[in-house]
């Protein structure tokens, strides 16, 4: 891998075409899962409160 300074003071690395697809494919899967997450948190929480969300004194 090339080396090259970076912003940080420190040696940068330079990704190949490959490793930066690669890594993309990787933080997209990450995300969708993250997303997945919270929608499966959110619906499950929704059915335990079942009827009782609707039926609540404010």
């Amino acid at each position: 891998m090339k080396e090259r300074a970076s912003g940080f003071g420190g040696p940068g690395v330079v990704l190949t075409e490959e490793q930066a697809r690669s890594r993309r494919q990787r933080n997209i899967a990450i995300g969708a899962t993250i997303a997945l997450l919270a929608v499966l948190f959110y619906a499950v929480t929704i059915v335990k409160f079942g009827a009782a969300i609707i039926n609540r004194t404010i």
